[in-house]
C-alpha cells in the first residue's frame, strides 16, 4: 500500500503532530528516505519514538521499512493495474478491526441499521446486508432515496450506513448530510480516497478498487467492497 493510502486509512487515529509529520513526509519522500530517524525527529522537536509509533500506526514494521517504501515510491510512478490476487491482498490490509468494533457498537445500540447504495454498487452491497438481516432483523437495505429520506426525517436512535466507491455521489451526499442534520450516526464505506462522504461520516471504512471503464461502461471490481463488508459482518457476529 502506498504511503498516502496508508495515511487516508489511518487518518482518524493520527495526532496533530503526526498530521504534520505525514504532510512533511508526503512532500519530501526522496529526502526522508535518506534521513536517519533522529534527523526527522529533530525537525519537529520530538523524539525518535514518536516516528516509530507513527510507522506502526501506518502499518510499517518500523522506520526502515518506511524509508524503503518511500524510496520505491519516489523512484517509480505508482502502478494502479493490479491483478485479482494483489487487489484482494491490498483490501485485506485495509481491514481495521478497531474501527469495525466502533461500528458494531453503533449497530448494537441502534434500534435499526439502515444501509443505502445505488447503481451497480447496490447489487454487491445487498449480498452482505442480507446476511446482516438473517441474524438481526433490524438491518434494512434501501435503494430508493425518497424512502430513505422519509426514514431519516422520522427515525430516532438509528444508524445510517452509506456505500459509494467514489464517495462523491450527489444523491448519497445529500442524504448523509440530512442524516447528520437529524443527529443520526452516519457510517460510510467508500473507495480509498479523501472523499466527501468519508469526511461527512462519523466512522469511515475504506476498500480499494480503482475505477475501470471499458467501452464507456463502468466495470470496476466490486469484490473489494464485499471483502470489507464481510469482515464487518464477521465482527458483528463475534460480538
Amino acid at each position: 500500500m502506498e504511503f498516502q493510502q496508508r495515511v487516508i486509512n489511518q487518518e482518524y487515529r493520527l495526532t496533530d503532530l503526526e498530521d504534520e509529520l505525514v504532510a512533511y513526509i508526503a512532500k519530501n519522500k526522496a529526502s526522508v528516505s535518506k534521513m536517519k530517524i533522529i534527523e526527522l525527529a529533530s525537525l519537529f522537536f520530538t523524539v525518535p519514538n514518536t516516528i516509530t509509533r507513527l510507522c506502526h500506526k501506518l502499518g510499517y514494521s518500523g522506520y526502515s521499512e518506511l524509508k524503503n517504501e518511500l524510496k520505491r515510491e519516489s523512484e517509480q510512478p505508482s502502478d494502479n493495474s493490479f491483478k485479482q490476487k494483489e487487489l484482494l491482498v491490498k483490501n485485506f490490509e485495509l481491514i481495521d478491526f478497531e474501527r469495525e468494533k466502533l461500528v458494531v457498537q453503533l449497530f448494537k445500540a441502534a434500534k435499526r441499521i439502515n444501509f443505502f447504495a445505488i447503481g451497480q454498487t447496490a447489487y454487491a452491497a445487498k449480498i452482505v446486508v442480507d446476511n446482516f438481516y438473517a441474524i438481526d432483523d433490524k438491518a434494512f437495505f434501501y435503494t430508493y432515496a425518497n424512502e430513505l429520506r422519509h426514514k431519516i426525517q422520522h427515525a430516532t436512535e438509528e444508524v445510517f450506513f452509506f456505500i459509494s466507491l467514489s464517495g462523491e455521489k450527489e444523491q448519497i451526499l445529500e442524504l448523509a448530510k440530512l442524516a447528520h442534520e437529524h443527529q443520526h450516526k452516519v457510517v460510510s464505506l467508500t473507495g480509498l480516497s479523501s472523499n466527501s462522504l468519508a469526511r461527512l461520516a462519523d466512522i469511515s471504512l475504506f476498500c480499494y478498487s480503482p475505477e475501470v471503464i471499458r467501452n464507456h461502461y463502468n466495470i470496476t471490481d466490486k469484490t473489494p467492497l464485499l471483502v470489507i463488508m464481510n469482515s464487518l459482518f464477521e465482527t458483528y457476529i463475534d460480538s
